[in-house]
């Protein structure tokens, strides 16, 4: 089962990858789908500290966009 979970992780950040570099609309919105459904994968499958990793890195991700220097004007 971890090596299904760590394909599947490798799967998700290579479809978030070509999701952020490719312009076309129709595929980014495919690699999304994807990246969302082989999460889902992950989290039935992972044993419980990798599914705490993947459920935890989208909360430090908007956390540190809040700590961008634009809110911190005087």
């Amino acid at each position: 089962m971890l090596a299904l979970s760590l394909c599947c992780l490798g799967v998700v950040a290579i479809a978030i990858y070509f999701s952020t570099k490719i312009e076309d609309e129709v595929f980014k919105v495919g690699m999304g789908f994807t990246a969302i459904a082989f999460s889902l994968v992950v989290l039935i499958c992972a044993p419980w500290i990798l599914k705490l990793i993947v459920a935890t890195i989208p909360l430090v991700i908007s956390a540190l966009g809040s700590l961008s220097v634009e809110n911190f004007r005087l």
